[in-house]
């Protein structure tokens, strides 16, 4: 059997596990001259405690 080996354990550094709080939110749209599909990128920060599929959702709601 082949050995399973990360390329953590070949460098001998422990990778450490970090919780990111910023996701990258797309909105898309149509340009009100030429009617082109535009797409508008925005860092959302996520609180702790929440989800981001939650803080997506009040994003939403609060646009429509």
């Amino acid at each position: 059997m082949a050995k399973k080996q990360s390329f953590s354990d070949k460098t001998g550094r422990k990778t450490e596990v970090k919780i990111k709080n910023h996701i990258k939110l797309i909105r898309s749209g149509r340009s009100d001259k030429t009617g082109a599909l535009r797409f508008n990128e925005e860092m959302v920060h996520i609180p702790d405690g929440k989800s981001a599929a939650v803080v997506v959702k009040e994003l939403l709601a609060k646009q429509a």
